[in-house]
């Protein structure tokens, strides 16, 4: 089930099964490595889908920026509609 996922730099990501990631026209391939994954991650920031490998390694490396947040929070409510979860306000 999808489900909003804290980190430790407050970016915006949900983490969604294959089928659910299919539910927005998604192949469950990671928009990183091009590789399918059962279990992946919802960048909101990039409007990315991410394999674990991918996100974890994205976000090891990622920085948070200010002016991202607007669009970054319009991307995460968009998906999170689709996926019945609660919008950020």
């Amino acid at each position: 089930m999808a489900q909003a996922i804290d980190n430790d730099k407050d970016f915006l990501v949900i983490e969604t099964s294959m089928s659910e990631c299919i539910m927005w026209g998604g192949m469950a391939i990671c928009d990183s490595c091009n590789e399918s994954s059962h279990i992946g991650y919802y960048v909101a920031v990039l409007n990315h889908w991410m394999c674990p490998k991918c996100y974890n390694e994205w976000l090891q490396r990622a920085k948070r920026y200010e002016e991202d947040i607007p669009t970054e929070i319009r991307n995460y409510n968009t998906y999170a509609n689709i996926l019945g979860l609660q919008q950020y306000k």
